[in-house]
Formats: structure tokens, sequence, C-alpha cells
């Protein structure tokens, strides 16, 4: 089991040019502070930096652009996650970049679950068994004020993605299916996915034996190819000379191909020059001007004679330029359909081939003997290759009953009873000691039922299963523990008896090893030893004296994500 600490939080706003730096106490931190001081805005950020958005976010804090940044410790290694908008970063305790992702679901979640040590796989509506989003890794951990006092596993957004996770999450949590177990099933949908795989490919491997055989010659007889012996070696020599006089010709015809693309540019090149030139010669012969002016530079050219039989001759040169490249091209045209009818005319050789494949001996010829052959080492390929197919199902059905054997070890009923009864036996006490009495006997039983309650007595009875569930990670999971935050436990009008009692109860009952944060408006004379964080300004949870500090901090690690 892998335990996660929080050390700090840093929250930045370079649209307001404010900022916000959060200490956390190793065991208790308590964020007190009036509505409208950011004591929610503070404690959603926390589980909002490793992509578990909680169900409700303002508008206003949205439209900030809030960067966020969380350091904590897992097992006494110390990271940084850091948060801008969508793009997540992982840094070490240094500051060295780990990881930089986009997007939630496909690329965050898979590294966090390295991290944090979750082999949790839930089935997708399409029915394929994939790593959930973060919400799902933290949901037993965090209580948001606005949904999670109303329902027990409501506090994360779009947490419907996955059918019935309440109870798939519980009993991950809870240690029913620990870790061990999802681990295992990852292994058997792997070896069925490839079982699956091989199937395709033996089925393919068959249809193509099946295509090969269907046209054979049906011989019941032995096949000697010794006995051609000496026509073989000469079929070999012959099929080389005539390999290697092909391989002549296609060198031949790689350079002619080149010679003529150079040609075919020249040719281009010299008939653009040519119009060019005599455009320019048409047009000094009808101006009167004796100067003309170049348009693109301004020089002045003088109109005369000599200009003129100078741009004639160049005239010239070109023209017989252009007409010696087509006399070439021409001639390269020649040599290249030459070589071409020479490739396809070796008949000499061809018919020798053909001559010594129909000899006969007896009522067998040549072909008959190299095609037998030729197909009696493609079976022993398909053999082959069938063989190596059934052996690697067999590999992959060894670690599918492995796997399953793993996965129905922790169907055990005692060790799953017992898990309950640890459960019951806490939230039956917690519940007496916040005083709600009346909870029927269903509720002790399940993991994840709801409790029946309202007014008052409602978010007191899911406080008591917070806690009881909390106990019970921290004794029988072997995934994560994370630190528990609560946001504003005193709901629905408790009177101030009840207030106190509840405020003490969530910073008395932590499971050992487990740290708190805490959010409420007031302290209701609860007593603890801690950290206090004390918001007063209204609206105005970041500062602007913050802004440089923080900024500075965070600053690298932003550069590092470019």
């Amino acid at each position: 089991m892998k335990n996660l600490k929080f050390r700090s939080l840093l929250l930045l706003s370079k649209k307001e040019r404010a900022a916000r730096r959060i200490g956390f106490d190793p065991k208790t931190t308590l964020v007190l502070g009036e509505n409208d001081t950011g004591k929610s805005s503070l404690i959603k950020a926390i589980y909002a930096t490793f992509g578990a958005d909680p169900a409700v976010i303002h508008p206003n804090w949205k439209s900030l652009g809030v960067v966020s940044m969380v350091k904590f410790d897992i097992d006494g290694a110390t990271y940084r996650l850091l948060r801008s908008s969508s793009i997540f970063a992982l840094f070490d305790g240094g500051g060295t970049k780990l990881w930089s992702v986009s997007g939630v679901t496909s690329n965050l979640a898979p590294q966090l679950a390295e991290v944090l040590g979750i082999k949790l796989r839930m089935q997708s509506r399409e029915g394929e068994f994939v790593i959930p989003p973060p919400a799902y890794f933290f949901s037993p951990f965090y209580v948001d004020q606005d949904a999670g006092w109303q329902r027990n596993w409501s506090s994360f957004a779009s947490m419907q993605q996955f059918e019935q996770y309440r109870p798939s999450l519980a009993l991950f949590h809870a240690g029913v299916r620990p870790n061990e177990y999802y681990a295992a099933q990852a292994a058997k949908i792997e070896a069925d996915r490839a079982k699956a795989e091989l199937s395709k490919e033996r089925d393919a491997l068959d249809r193509a034996a099946t295509r090969l055989q269907a046209g054979r010659k049906v011989l019941t007889f032995d096949l000697k190819p010794q006995g051609f012996g000496d026509r073989i070696e000469e079929l070999t020599r012959r099929a080389t000379v005539l390999r290697a006089k092909q391989d002549d010709v296609k060198i031949k015809l790689s350079a002619l191909h080149s010679t003529r693309a150079m040609l075919v540019e020249q040719t281009d090149i010299a008939g653009a020059s040519l119009a060019e030139l005599d455009a320019d010669f048409a047009f000094l012969r009808k101006s009167p001007d004796a100067e003309i002016a170049c348009p693109t530079c301004g020089t002045l050219h003088q109109n005369d004679f000599t200009n003129k039989f100078s741009l004639i001759a160049d005239v010239d040169t070109c023209r017989s330029f252009l007409l010696e490249s087509r006399q070439d091209l021409e001639r390269v045209d020649q040599e290249i359909a030459a070589e071409k009818k020479r490739f396809t005319s070796f008949d000499e050789d061809i018919i020798a081939i053909e001559a010594i494949l129909n000899e006969t001996k007896g009522d067998l010829r040549l072909r008959d003997i190299l095609e037998s052959e030729s197909e009696r080492l493609v079976d022993e390929a398909f053999a082959t290759e069938r063989r190596d197919i059934d052996l690697a199902v067999g590999e992959r059905d060894g670690e599918a009953e492995a796997a399953s054997a793993v996965m129905k070890s922790y169907a055990d009923r005692k060790r799953e009873k017992s898990i309950k009864d640890f459960f019951a036996e806490k939230l039956h006490r917690f519940a007496l000691h916040l005083q709600v009495p009346t909870l029927p006997d269903s509720f002790f039983k399940s993991l994840y039922a709801n409790p029946p309650e309202t007014g008052s007595d409602q978010p007191r009875a899911l406080l008591a299963y917070y806690y009881a569930f909390a106990h019970t990670v921290r004794e029988f999971s072997s995934a994560l523990t994370a630190p528990l935050v609560i946001d504003s436990p005193v709901q629905q009008d408790q009177d101030p008896a009840n207030a106190q009692r509840i405020i003490q109860f969530a910073v008395d009952n932590v499971p050992q090893g487990m740290q708190l944060v805490l959010g409420s408006v007031r302290l209701h004379d609860a007593t603890y030893a801690g950290e206090r964080i004390e918001l007063v300004d209204k609206r105005r949870l970041l500062r602007t004296e913050e802004y440089d500090d923080v900024h500075a901090e965070l600053e690298p690690l932003l550069n590092g994500l470019l």
C-alpha cells in the first residue's frame, strides 16, 4: 500500500497577478473562513490538481485561469504535480520533469495510476476494462460541500462515466478486490486478447493453406529429385545466367532513365528561355526609344543595332541547344526501348530452361519434381507456423488460468465477511457517537449504501460512513491511502452541540497514518493539534502580495511544459 501525503498547495492567476501558498501539517490542517472567503475553492483545488475535478466549480474561479501545483510525498519520495488548464506535469523533488500529458482519461490516468500504485480497472460502456480517471482513485478521500453531503461517492464530477461505479469502487478501496485482483484481471484480459489474435492468425493460415492445396496434382508415390541431379545443376546455371543478363539490363535502364530526366529538364528550361528571348527581341524591334529602362532594376540599355544583334545571337544559340537536347532525348528514348525489348527477349535461355523443366525420366518431368518439392516445403512451413501458434495459445491459456486462480482467491467469502464486519462495527460505533441511532440494519451490511436519513441527521450519517470506510481502507486495502479532504461537514443547521461534536469527531477519528484537511466556517470550540489556516478576505483567496514569490517557483515548472 502506498501512502499519499500533501506538503503544500500553490495557486497562481496570471490574469489577476495574484497567488496563494498553503502549507499542510503532516497530520491535521484546518481551513477556516466565512462564506465567500474562498475556503471551498482552496479545498477543491487540491484533488483537482490531480485531475479529479469537484462536482461543482464556481464560474468566477474558472474565469481566473488558475495554475495549481501540489507538492506531495509517497512513501518518503517527494513529487510536484502541476496543472495548467488540461495540461499536467509531474516533477521530482528537485524539479526535474518526469512526464507531462494533456487530457485526463486517456493520458493522465495511466501515468498517475503508475505513480500511486493503482491497479484498478473498470468496465467501460463499450465493454472494455480500462484505467478509470483519477476521480475514482480518490473518491473515498474527498467530501465536497456541494454534493458530498447529499449522497456518498458523488463529490467528483462525471462519476457516471461508468455504470454501477459505487459497488466496483467500494470493493476495490475496501480491499475485497484489492490491487492484486485487478492486476490478475489485467493479465487475464491481455492473455485472452492475445489468444483471440492468435486464433485469427491460425484461421488465416488455414485458409491460405487450403487455397494452395486446392489445385494440386495427387501423386501417390515418392518423388526423388536426386535422379535429376545433373539437370538441376544445368537449370541452376541457366537461371543464374538469365538473372545476370536481366540485372545488367536493369542497371542500364536505370542510368538511361536518369539521363532522360535530365534531358527533359534541360529541354524545358531551353524552351522557356527561347520564348523569353524571342519576346525581348520583338519588343526591341518595335520600340522607337533609343534607350530602354529595365523594369526590374531601372538600368538604362541602348536600343541600338549592337544590342539587337547580340540578342539575335543568343536566340540562335538557345535554339541550337534546344534542338540538340531534343535529338539527345530522342536517342535516349530509342535506347530505353531497345533495352526493354532486350529484357524480354532472352529466348535462348528461357527455351533452355523450359526444356530442362519438361525433360522426363519415365513418367515424371523435372517440373513435377520441383513443384512437388516446393509444395512440400510450403506444407512444412505451414505446419511449423501452426505448431508455433498452438504453442503460443497454450502459453496464453496457462497465463489466463493462473490469473483466474488469483482472481478466485479473492472471492473468499470469509475474507469478504471479515472486511464487511469490520466496516459495520466502525460505522455502528461512529453513528452512535454522532447521535444517528436510527439507521436500519441494511445500511450496515453494505459497503456503498447511502444512508436513508434526512435533515440534519443525513450529514452526520454520511460523516460516520466516510470515516468507517476510511478505517476499512487503512486496515484492508493494498492500494492507496490518501489524505481525507473534507469540506464543511456542519450542514443542515446543526445545533451547537452537534456542530461541536461533528468537528471534534472529524479531527479525533482520522485513521492512523492518514492526513486530514478539514474546511469549516468556524471551529465550534473543538480542540486539535495541527495547522490552522484562516481566510478573512471576502472574494480574495489569492493575494497580489504573494504573486512574485509563487510565480518565481512555478515559472521554471511552467517552462518545463514547453
